[in-house]
Parts: C-alpha cells; sequence; structure tokens
C-alpha cells in the first residue's frame, strides 16, 4: 500500500548545524577582562546607593562593555531544520549581526520559533562569544488528512501540522484518511491496515464513518465497511477470506465486515451472504 509508508521524507537533510547567518568571527578580549569590566559597573552601582534605580542603566553599560570586547553576533547556527522555511525561520529569529549577544534573549527566542507549524519543540543557547545556536525538533507528518474539500497533514498524536498549499503537495505518498473526527484516531486504524500487508497495499483511503468507524476505500473502488467494535479482528478476517476466495479479483461494490460471524458482499445493488470462514455457520 503505498499510502501507508509513514515514514516521511524531508524535503532536505540537515543533520549538522547549518548557518542562517554568517560573518567572519572577530576574537574577543579575555573573558576575564571582560568580567572585570561588569564587576567594577556593578561594584559602582552598589557603593553609589543606585544599585536599585540604576539597575537597568547599569545592565545596559554592561552589556555595552562586552560588545566592545567582542561579543557581539556573528553567526547563527540552526540543527534539525529539515522541512521549516529557511525563509521563515529567518523572519521569526530576527536578529541582526554585531548586536550585543548578550542583549538577546534565549527564551524569547524559542518562544518565537515553536510558534512555526513545522516546530514541535526548539532549544536557543548562547555559546560565547559569538554564536547563536538554534536546535529544532520537528514534527513528523504521518498521514494526509481531507475533510471539507482541505488537506492537511497530520502527525503520529493526530495534530495538524500544515493545512493546504503547495507544501504539503510532497508528502501525496502519506496514507490518506478522510472526515471529521479522522485524525485523532489515524494512528490505530493505519496500524491496523498495516497488519495485514497484502491488503494494506491495496487501500486508498480511510473513511471515518459518524465518528463512530471506519469504511476502507480500496484502488479497485471497493469499500470495506469495519465494525466500530474490534476493528482489527474483521481486517484480519478479511484477509482469510480474501486469500481463500480472491474477493479483489471480483466486480464487487462492498465487503461488509460489521457482523462478526459473516461478510456481507454488495455486487451490483446485489446483497449475498458469504462464509468467512470455512466451517462458521452462516
Amino acid at each position: 500500500m503505498r499510502q501507508l509508508n509513514t515514514n516521511a521524507k524531508p524535503n532536505v537533510n540537515r543533520k549538522r548545524a547549518t548557518a542562517l547567518w554568517k560573518k567572519p568571527a572577530f576574537r574577543p578580549l579575555a573573558f576575564a577582562s571582560l568580567m572585570g569590566v561588569v564587576a567594577a559597573l556593578m561594584t559602582y552601582a552598589v557603593k553609589t546607593g543606585l544599585a536599585d534605580l540604576a539597575t537597568l542603566r547599569v545592565e545596559t553599560a554592561a552589556i555595552d562593555a562586552t560588545a566592545g570586547s567582542g561579543f557581539i553576533l556573528k553567526d547563527v547556527l540552526v540543527e534539525g531544520r529539515e522541512n521549516t522555511p529557511a525563509k521563515d525561520l529567518r523572519a521569526v529569529v530576527n536578529l541582526s549581526l554585531d548586536q550585543p549577544i548578550l542583549n538577546i534573549d534565549p527564551n524569547k527566542l524559542r518562544t518565537r520559533i515553536e510558534a512555526l507549524p513545522w516546530v514541535a519543540t526548539a532549544s536557543v543557547e548562547r555559546q560565547l562569544p559569538d554564536i547563536i545556536h538554534i536546535k529544532l525538533n520537528e514534527h513528523r507528518p504521518t498521514a494526509m488528512w481531507q475533510h471539507d474539500g482541505t488537506f492537511s497533514l497530520i502527525n503520529k498524536e493526530g495534530e495538524v501540522i500544515l493545512t493546504g498549499g503547495d507544501d504539503i503537495k510532497v508528502f501525496s505518498h502519506l496514507p490518506l484518511v478522510v472526515g471529521k473526527g479522522a485524525p485523532a484516531h489515524a494512528d490505530k486504524v493505519l496500524a491496523i491496515l498495516r497488519s495485514e500487508p497484502d491488503l494494506g497495499k491495496k487501500v486508498k483511503a480511510a473513511v471515518r464513518v459518524s465518528e463512530r468507524r471506519w469504511d476502507i476505500a480500496m484502488e479497485n473502488g471497493m469499500f470495506i465497511r469495519l465494525p466500530e467494535d474490534h476493528p482489527e479482528k474483521a481486517w484480519s478476517r478479511l484477509a482469510i477470506y480474501n486469500k481463500e476466495h480472491e474477493l479483489f479479483k471480483k466486480k464487487l461494490e462492498s465487503v461488509d465486515m460489521r457482523l462478526p460471524d459473516r461478510i456481507l458482499v454488495k455486487t451490483e445493488g446485489l446483497e449475498t451472504i458469504r462464509k468467512p470462514l470455512v466451517g462458521q455457520d452462516t
């Protein structure tokens, strides 16, 4: 089943950190000298009784002092970016080279980055004297969801990653689930479909019915109607019956598996009761 490959291939493989901005680094003065400047400023504030009143000024002066000693941004490195567009990341990072690196708040920057659609979590750290290092943990798409004429990418937890647009077309190889409420139950039904590979490779989409159960649309146009309870058992019964009777070589509209002791086969408007296994009564 081509749709059941849930290992989405990323657009670009960037396992190593890459640079968003880059400028030849200027080697700073010794760190001890820099800290001496900061300490002197703080000592002066305390001795003159301005520690509380002039905190902001002292902090600003300290940051200016560090910048003057070479603690300015020269590079932004990004690790783990696969599907997040670089232009979108640059826009939310919004840093300028040569700005004081100690004036950059890693927590605020992380919050902005985690608001991007592809980003599940992120970490941001200052690597003194001149580097900001960003590590992304992106969502992993496992299926495509169709609802009200719109396509969305969803992850294993059923969360929507991205909706519409050309960006999701490259993920058309993913399994397709359809209908209201489908994402929350997609991971379970996809596991059921994969459990019988010979059937699974013939699946076109899994359709959520009344937010209770699934109809499975097959590549040949046939629908498999699974029960609300224990759909995995029905899918296994179908696999056995198909091996014995080669259902998919027949022109059938649907195969109804909702009754535990029989299979209802519909062809050209007629329904016929079939035994699912040899020895079972109908």
